[in-house]
């Protein structure tokens, strides 16, 4: 199966309880577009991945192994 991060980010909001506005918000994002992300409506710019990893207060490679690091545990 192939690794799609919006996946991650998606599990990651949710699991901590995070409103999408509000990490929206955090990494200069329209609400809406952080939702079409998630639904994978639209892709996932670079520079949209960084804000984002910032907001969450994550690395990429954090983000990129979240499920992983769950399953394993």
């Amino acid at each position: 199966m192939c690794l799609d991060i919006r996946d991650n980010l998606k599990a990651i909001i949710d699991d901590k309880g995070y409103i999408q506005a509000v990490i929206a918000k955090k990494a200069n994002m329209n609400p809406s577009k952080l939702s079409s992300i998630l639904s994978k409506n639209r892709k996932l710019e670079a520079n949209e991945l960084f804000n984002l990893c910032s907001a969450l207060d994550l690395t990429p490679v954090e983000l990129k192994e979240y499920n992983q690091a769950e399953k394993g545990a």
